[in-house]
């Protein structure tokens, strides 16, 4: 197991009430998400994660230790003390 710090931003951080949370996961994102959905409540997953897909949603910046998830290449696997920060859709004009 690893443990990871999660951060959220905006609308995220509203919804759930916590703009941080420290989680235990497997290594994998979907286990990360999962792990947060326990604390945070089951909305959490359907908010960040795409189940259909098996992926983080595209219209979130899903970042790890400040690299957007998108440009990394390959199976992800989280390590010991990474940070996850996560962007709700910006909307604006």
């Amino acid at each position: 197991m690893v443990t990871v710090e999660i951060i959220l931003f905006a609308s995220l951080r509203d919804r759930y009430r916590v703009r941080k949370t420290v989680v235990e996961c497997d290594g994998t994102t979907r286990n990360l998400i999962e792990s947060a959905a326990r604390r945070l409540g089951k909305s959490f997953l359907a908010s960040v994660y795409d189940s259909d897909k098996d992926k983080v949603r595209d219209d979130l910046i899903f970042a790890i230790n400040g690299r957007n998830i998108k440009d990394l290449k390959g199976e992800i696997e989280l390590k010991n003390g990474d940070v996850v920060a996560i962007f709700p859709p910006v909307a604006g004009g």
